[in-house]
This record gives structure tokens, C-alpha cells and sequence, in this order.
């Protein structure tokens, strides 16, 4: 059972006055950190202590081998479940009782997602003297067995389920954080079960940037909501190239920190399947059999549209079983030049080219590559995002380059002012140009600067200068 301890609700000890010898445990299953904008606490409060004490007065009534948990979950629909565990099993007339009573006490609803709490007598301090299937448990199993398609749809739903989470404690913040609340505001009219443009709601949202800047830096509430908008759409490529390097800048205690670990959980375990489908059609490939590969390719992309990788195989096997047909030559990279379109499209931080035909290319290829050798070394990482934010840049990538610039002017002293020059270069390219005016630097002449400084070290580079020869 996945719980979390708060103390034994250190609130609730105030108001009960649970003694250190207490029989009495109690544990949130789930992420407490939502729980100021996800339930009424007042309401909640008080019949919490209620059903202590209901709890605490049938446990004592009972033989003390006996083990007592109530697990009770405020639902957003419905009236609030009850559910008893009792070890050894208690009668059925005895819990249907016990269920009677429990139910006359009011809690209250969930506003957003289900709260679950669970109260134990004589459980142990970790509910280690009864078993109990938390909620969590459930989600976790299901997801666990669904196949590729199911797992699509249950992470679409639950990231339009969670993003009115996040919203709300955008609404709820002071007035002084006008960028916070008018992006809040701006998506609470929205509903993310249907389609949505994510690029102009952020990349392109004066609101979204402004509210970035806004935050404390560990507090990654706004680039998390842009991650589960991007998972409400069936975008995982993307999102995960921004849940993979999050974590290591935010701040635990806060919200944020949950869902990113949520969030790789979630999409860890796609990937994996993913890449297992994958390497069936990649195997048929191998062998030469490239109509059945593109068969298999084509199968995970009715089931998952979004797949980068997916569609640079059925390009691959396709131009590889037209090379072996006559149809193109092997220089030939026509079908590529329509292909990637797709690909960068799904993913564009994608890290395969397939060819060059002139030095920018070559070295745009090149910067592709190097995107597989970074964070080798922990002791580098600050180094490796900031160079991640700067291949991103050359790749046109500007809102991934900006996220991870603003992280970087944060965090890395030595490189605060360079990547604080980048990230406002990233927002005028995403057409974000006023915020710029809240520094006194003349940015006319820093962004000539910059665009020197990278044209310099594209011309100069290995990958440039051999194409300029061949």
C-alpha cells in the first residue's frame, strides 16, 4: 500500500489529542500537497475527527486481537465511500453496522480528483498488521496491464483530469502574480479532454512566460502544466523531454515534485512497451522483411499516433525496401525531407537525421547527435542542460531552449547572464517580445551578438567545414 504519513495528521492530533501511546493511525494515500485546492478542509477536519473518534470507540469494543481500518475517500460525483478492514474478518453484520454508522458523518466532496484517508486502531504505525488496497494500488495495476492503446487513453484522461489541479492553485495565487493568474484564468475555460493548441497557449502566450518568471525557481508549477497540456493531446515525445530534466531543478514539498515523479512513472512504463512493439518491427527489418515491419509500425501508430520513433521506422524500412526494389537511389532523400516533418513534428528534439546535402545541415545533423552524449556525468549536469537548452536553440526549438535557459539563469552562476540573454533571444523568436523591457540591457545588440556567436560556431565546426569540402 502506497501511503502518505503525515504525522499522524498533525493537525489532527491537535484537535483529537492523540497521546503517544494511541492505538490510533492515520495516513492520506496519495498526494497531500493538493489536498488545499482539491478539498473543503474545514468540512473535512471536522468529520475527520468524528470518525476517529467513531473508529477509536469500535476498535476498543473488540477483542484485542483484533486489527480495525477504515479507508473513507471524498469522490468529486458521488457521496463519500466508506470501505472497512478488519483482521481477522469481522462478520458481515458487524461491518454493514459499522458502515451505517460511519456514513452519517459529512465530509464533504472532493473538488477535483478522489481523496482518500485512511484510519487504522491497532494497525501498527505502518499499517503493517492489515492489508488494504489503496486506490493507488488500483490505478497502478490497471495501468500496469493495460496494452499500448489503453495506456494512451488513460494518460490523456488522467492528465485532463489533474490539469484543473494545477489551475487552481494558479487562480489562487496573490494578485500580484498577474502572469500566474491570467494564465490560470486563460485555462480554466478550457476543456483539455478535447483538442487544444498547446503551442499558442504557451510557447506563444505572453502569460505563460511572464507567470514562468513569476514562480519561485523550485516551485515548477507552470512548466508542469505545460507538460500534462502536451499529455492531455497524446503528445508523450514531447513531454517527456521536459518531465526527464524538471525534477532535478524542483523543489520538494511542492506540489510539482509529486506529479513530475507521477509523470515518469507513467510515461517510463510506456516506453518501455513502446521500444518492446518497436524492436518486433525493427527484428522483421533485420531480416529483410520490410512490407511486415512497416505492417507492425504501422499497428503502434494506430494505437499511439504521436510516435517519433515509430514513424522514422516505417520511413526507414520504406526507403529501404524501394532502395532494394530500384525505385530510389540510395543518396536519394526525398521521402526523408517529407517524412521528418512528422517526426520533428511529434518529437522535435528527435536526435536522428538521416543525411546533408549542404553545411547548415550537416551541422544541425551533428547537434542531433550530440544531444546523446550529454548527462553522462552528474557533476556536469547544470553544464548539460544549458548545452541541451543551446542545441535546442540552433534546432529552432525555442520554447524547450527557453525553459531550460530560464532553469540555467537560476540555478548555474557562472552561466546566469548568458542564459538569461538566450532565453529573452528564445521568447522574441516565439513572438513573445515585451518582457524583454523588464531588464535594462540593449537587447537589439545582444541578439545580433548571440546570432554572430552561433553562425560563428556553425561555420567553424568539423561537420560545416567537411561539407564545405566535399
Amino acid at each position: 500500500m502506497k501511503t502518505t504519513l503525515i504525522c499522524l495528521l498533525t493537525l489532527l492530533v491537535s484537535l483529537k489529542g492523540i497521546s503517544q501511546d494511541s492505538k490510533l493511525t492515520v495516513a492520506i494515500l496519495g498526494d497531500q500537497t493538493i489536498a488545499e485546492v482539491n478539498i473543503n478542509t474545514d468540512e473535512f477536519m471536522t468529520g475527520i475527527k468524528a470518525l476517529m473518534d467513531m473508529v477509536e470507540e469500535e476498535g476498543k469494543a473488540l477483542p484485542e486481537s483484533y486489527s480495525l481500518a477504515v479507508m473513507v475517500t471524498l469522490h468529486k460525483d458521488a457521496d463519500t465511500g466508506f470501505e472497512v478492514y478488519s483482521k481477522p474478518m469481522l462478520d458481515p453484520d458487524k461491518v454493514s453496522a459499522m458502515l451505517k454508522k460511519f456514513r452519517m458523518v459529512k465530509m464533504g466532496r472532493a473538488k477535483f480528483i478522489d481523496f482518500p484517508v485512511v484510519i487504522g486502531f491497532d494497525v501498527g504505525k505502518n499499517f503493517e498488521e492489515i492489508e488494504i488496497v489503496s486506490p493507488h494500488d488500483k490505478i497502478v495495476k490497471e495501468y500496469e496491464e493495460a496494452n499500448l492503446a489503453q495506456k494512451v487513453l488513460l494518460n490523456k484522461q488522467w492528465a485532463a483530469e489533474h490539469l484543473p489541479i494545477l489551475i487552481a492553485f494558479e487562480n489562487g495565487v496573490e494578485d500580484k502574480f498577474k502572469g500566474v493568474k491570467d494564465f490560470g484564468v486563460q485555462l480554466s475555460k478550457l476543456d483539455f479532454s478535447k483538442k487544444q493548441d498547446i503551442k499558442k497557449l504557451t510557447d506563444n502566450n505572453h502569460n505563460y512566460w511572464r507567470a514562468t518568471m513569476e514562480m519561485s525557481s523550485g516551485n515548477l508549477l507552470i512548466p508542469l502544466t505545460k507538460i500534462l497540456m502536451l499529455m492531455s493531446q497524446g503528445e508523450f515525445d514531447y513531454a517527456y523531454k521536459f518531465a526527464e530534466i524538471l525534477p532535478m531543478f524542483s523543489e520538494n514539498g511542492t506540489a510539482a515534485t509529486g506529479y513530475l515523479r507521477e509523470i515518469n512513472w507513467r510515461l517510463g512504463i510506456f516506453n518501455t512497451q513502446l521500444e518492446q512493439e518497436i524492436g518486433k518491427g525493427i527484428a522483421l527489418h533485420d531480416n529483410g522483411d520490410y512490407e511486415e515491419a512497416i505492417s507492425v509500425y504501422k499497428a503502434i501508430l494506430n494505437q499511439y499516433p504521436n510516435s517519433a520513433w515509430t514513424m522514422y521506422e516505417v520511413y526507414f524500412s520504406g526507403n529501404a525496401k524501394d532502395i532494394q526494389e530500384g525505385k530510389v537511389e540510395l543518396e536519394d532523400r526525398a521521402e526523408w525531407d517529407k517524412a521528418k516533418i512528422a517526426v520533428y513534428g511529434a518529437n522535435p528534439l528527435y536526435n536522428m537525421d538521416i543525411r546533408a546535402n549542404t553545411g547548415n545541415e550537416a551541422y544541425l545533423l551533428y547537434r542531433r547527435f550530440e544531444m546523446s552524449t550529454l548527462f553522462k556525468n552528474k557533476d556536469e549536469r547544470l553544464k548539460d542542460v544549458f548545452e541541451y537548452a543551446d542545441i535546442a536553440m540552433d534546432l529552432g526549438v525555442y520554447d524547450f531552449a527557453a525553459q531550460l535557459f530560464w532553469l540555467t539563469a537560476n540555478y548555474d552562476k557562472d552561466a546566469s547572464e548568458k542564459s538569461l540573454m538566450r532565453y529573452m533571444y528564445c521568447l522574441e523568436k516565439l513572438g513573445v517580445k515585451d518582457l524583454k523591457d523588464n531588464f535594462n540591457y540593449d537587447f537589439e545588440k545582444v541578439f545580433k551578438a548571440i546570432e554572430k556567436e552561433k553562425e560563428d560556431e556553425m561555420k567553424n565546426s568539423q561537420a560545416y567545414q567537411q561539407m564545405k569540402k566535399s
